[in-house]
């Protein structure tokens, strides 16, 4: 379907049409997982700590599949791969040309692929490219992780290649980007692409993905909070991860872009972003969802007009 797609640059007021073909994005939980929400919710009449127990084990979970061609493809033609470690993996980090250092970090269930239609454009305008697949994402062993693995992986690729100069951040791994700056990660410049910054929201998405009744909700939503502060080390997991929380000391210059065709984050979300990271330009597009803003055209122009 074709539509017109407002992009928004609030720091120069102007407004562009354009036209784009795009259907809107599918959920991110996968259909057989919504049909075992629907047994759980089902059992938790019976057994509410047993289904609460098992949904909480898949909130952890990361949904992937077996690597196609073109991704194998894709990381064989970068210029050179490091080894970073964390606790008990190691992690392989794909590297494109020279410069500033450029760190992707892709969302939940995601992966570094997902900007390679980027990559070229960066390293054209003389920067280098770090991308990666998160732990437990790709080919990475594991099937969990947890917010400060991506955060200790983005710490670690300072450590290991160099000063960064710019963190792009997709989703999820947005909100990774901002909690990892709160440990040591320091890059100069963000840009986030359709951030999910609040955990409050993504339990009543998840909730309502799995179509889980009241009482098994509340159970689950206490298992990961207790879960999330023994990780985190802090007293209330929904403050702290939340726009405000995590953009209260974030003096980053920035680039903010969004779809008004979000199906995975509530616009709201993005708004409350807007008003907590008052340092950063901001595009707003139409049609794109929440996946095809890293492939469009225009948004990468933005993106290298942006890092000029």
């Amino acid at each position: 379907m074709s539509e017109q797609t407002l992009a928004v640059d609030k720091s120069k007021q102007t407004k562009n049409k354009r036209s784009i073909s795009a259907k809107r994005d599918k959920r991110v939980v996968p259909f057989k997982y919504q049909m075992l929400g629907l047994v759980l919710n089902a059992i938790s009449y019976l057994r509410n700590e047993w289904a609460a127990n098992i949904i909480s084990d898949l909130w952890f979970t990361v949904f992937k599949s077996k690597a196609k061609p073109w991704i194998i493809k894709f990381w064989q033609q970068a210029d050179s791969r490091v080894e970073v470690k964390l606790k008990d993996i190691s992690i392989p980090v794909y590297l494109w040309g020279e410069g500033p250092l450029v760190v992707m970090m892709h969302g939940w269930s995601g992966s570094g692929t997902q900007f390679r239609k980027i990559i070229p454009g960066l390293v054209k305008a003389g920067y280098q490219v770090a991308c990666f697949d998160a732990p437990a994402h790709g080919d990475n062993p594991g099937k969990q992780t947890h917010l400060l693995e991506f955060c200790d992986t983005l710490i670690a690729i300072q450590q290991k290649i160099g000063k960064v100069h710019t963190v792009m951040a997709h989703s999820f791994g947005a909100m990774a980007a901002l909690t990892a700056t709160q440990r040591g990660f320091s890059p100069q410049q963000m840009v986030l692409f359709g951030p999910h910054l609040d955990a409050h929201e993504m339990h009543k998405t998840y909730s309502e993905l799995l179509n889980l009744n009241p009482k098994l909700s509340d159970r689950f939503r206490d298992i990961i909070e207790k879960r999330m502060m023994s990780i985190l080390k802090v007293d209330d997991v929904w403050k702290f991860l939340s726009p405000a929380s995590l953009l209260e000391k974030n003096r980053y210059k920035g680039l903010l872009i969004y779809d008004l065709d979000d199906e995975e984050i509530p616009q709201q979300q993005f708004k409350d972003v807007e008003t907590h990271w008052p340092n950063a330009r901001t595009i707003i597009t139409k049609g794109l969802g929440h996946h095809r803003i890293l492939k469009d055209k225009k948004v990468i122009e933005s993106v290298l007009t942006f890092m000029s």
